[in-house]
C-alpha cells in the first residue's frame, strides 16, 4: 500500500438503527452491539494504517423512556473523538464522497476482514465476535478509556478490582414463564432473577470477603431480592462508566447481553454464565477472554458454582 492510498484508505464502522443519519441515528443498537463493529474498524485502522471515521453515537429511543428506565440511551456527548479521527465537515465530505463507491466489510467470525486501499471501507457485524480483538485487547482498552469523557471510577484496575461484578439486564428483555426455555431463545430474554440469586449464595459461601456489586438496568424494586442478600447496587448514572467499573471486577457473572461481554472482554477476569445460552449473533464456542482464563457455565438450578478467582 503506497503513502497515497493509505491516505485515502478509510474506515468506517455502521451502527444499525432504524435510520442512520451518519451524524445521529433514530432508535438502534446500544453499546455492547455498536462496540463490535467500532472496536473492529478501529483494529482495521491500525493494521492498514487507515483513516477512522468516527461514529453516529447519538441514538434516540422512544422505549427507555415509555419505559421509566434508568438510562435514557442516547449516548449523547458520551464519547469524544480523538485526533486523527474524521469528524465533523470532513467526515461528511468523506462519505459523500465515498459512499457510492464503498467497499463492505463484514465482520463474520469466519473469514479475515481485507479493507480495499484507497475506499472508504465500510465496517458491518453479522457475527457478534471478539475473532480477532484478543491481541489488540490493550490497544482497546487504551482507545476506550480515551475516548469517554466521563471520569474513569477511581482505583479503576482492569479486572483487578477485588469484588465480583453481577450484570443482571431486564428491561426491554423479555421474561418468559419457563427458565428451561431461555437456552433454546437465541436472545433478548431474561435470565431468572433466582438463577442470580443461587449464584449469589454460593459466591458468597466461597468467597466471604469479597462484595458482589451489582449492575443492572432495573428497577431497585425488581432488584430487592438479590440486593437483600447482601449485595450492593453501583449505578454512576452513565452506561459507559457503569460498563468501565464492572469490567474492573476480579469475577464477572455475566447476563445474556452484548453489554456484560464486553465487559468480560476488557476486563479479561474469570466469568460464570447461564449454562446453554448465547446471543443471535454470537458464533458457537466464542471465546470473550484468554484461553488461560478460567470461565464456568452454570445450570439454570445453579447447582454447581466452583469457578475460582
Amino acid at each position: 500500500m503506497s503513502s497515497r492510498e493509505r491516505s485515502n484508505t478509510t474506515v468506517y464502522p455502521y451502527f444499525e438503527g432504524r435510520h442512520n443519519f451518519w451524524f445521529a441515528r433514530l432508535g438502534g443498537s446500544g453499546l455492547g452491539n455498536c462496540f463490535y463493529p467500532y472496536f473492529h474498524a478501529y483494529v482495521l485502522s491500525l493494521r492498514n494504517h487507515a483513516s477512522l471515521v468516527a461514529p453516529p453515537w447519538f441514538s434516540f429511543k422512544l422505549g427507555p423512556l415509555l419505559r421509566g428506565e434508568p438510562s435514557k440511551r442516547f449516548y449523547w456527548r458520551m464519547f469524544r473523538t480523538l485526533p486523527g479521527d474524521t469528524h465533523g465537515v470532513a467526515k461528511l465530505f468523506t462519505l459523500l464522497r465515498g459512499y457510492p463507491r464503498h467497499a463492505l466489510v463484514d465482520i463474520d467470525g469466519i473469514s479475515e476482514p481485507v479493507l480495499v486501499s484507497g475506499a472508504l471501507n465500510i465496517v458491518v457485524s453479522s457475527a457478534w465476535t471478539f475473532n480477532g480483538l484478543h491481541q489488540y485487547r490493550n490497544a482497546i482498552r487504551e482507545r476506550m478509556l480515551a475516548i469517554v469523557r466521563e471520569t474513569v471510577p477511581a482505583g479503576h484496575r482492569w479486572g483487578q478490582g477485588g469484588f465480583i461484578g453481577m450484570h443482571v439486564r431486564l428491561s426491554d428483555f423479555l421474561k418468559i414463564p419457563d427458565p428451561q426455555a431461555i437456552a433454546r431463545r437465541p436472545t433478548g430474554t431474561r435470565i431468572p432473577l433466582q438463577w442470580y440469586m443461587a449464584v449469589a449464595r454460593a459466591l458468597r459461601e466461597r468467597y466471604p470477603d469479597m462484595p458482589i456489586m451489582v449492575f443492572s438496568d432495573g428497577q431497585v424494586e425488581e432488584l430487592q431480592p438479590l440486593l437483600d442478600l447482601g449485595t450492593q447496587l453501583y449505578r454512576s448514572g452513565s452506561d459507559v462508566i457503569d460498563l468501565l467499573a464492572m469490567a474492573g471486577a476480579s469475577m464477572l457473572v455475566g447476563s445474556n447481553s452484548t453489554y456484560s461481554r464486553w465487559a468480560g472482554f476488557l476486563g479479561n477476569m474469570p466469568s460464570i454464565w447461564l449454562a446453554g445460552a448465547r446471543i443471535d449473533r454470537e458464533p458457537p464456542n466464542e471465546r470473550i477472554v484468554d484461553a488461560d482464563v478460567p470461565v464456568q457455565y452454570v445450570p439454570i438450578d445453579a447447582t454447581e458454582v466452583t469457578l475460582s478467582p
